[in-house]
């Protein structure tokens, strides 16, 4: 097996992973052929994450892990592996561009 084969692999798994964490944390998964590069959002008290059925697993995962990073985690069940790529992220200064 490739070392490309693996690591599509392993974003597919990740998605899974992080798919079940934000619909237990509340948020609302959208995937359709919106032929754009999808994003997050805000309706009435319900966050919501939206990408397009084509997109590649990498973006679908930075999509759903920045949702879950949006949500009050106190209460919330984070498996190891999503708790450990927010501290992560957090950890990394933000870009001067945005």
């Amino acid at each position: 097996m490739s070392a490309e084969s693996k690591g599509i692999r392993g974003q597919r798994e990740l998605f899974g992973l992080l798919y079940e964490t934000a619909v237990n944390a509340g948020i609302e998964v959208i995937e359709d052929r919106i032929n754009r590069k999808g994003g997050i959002c805000r309706l009435k008290e319900k966050l919501m994450v939206v990408y397009d059925a084509q997109a590649p697993y990498h973006e679908r995962n930075r999509l759903i892990l920045d949702a879950i990073s949006r949500v009050n985690r106190d209460y919330l069940y984070l498996p190891p592996r999503v708790r450990m790529l927010l501290e992560e992220g957090e950890a990394m200064p933000e870009s001067p561009d945005g």
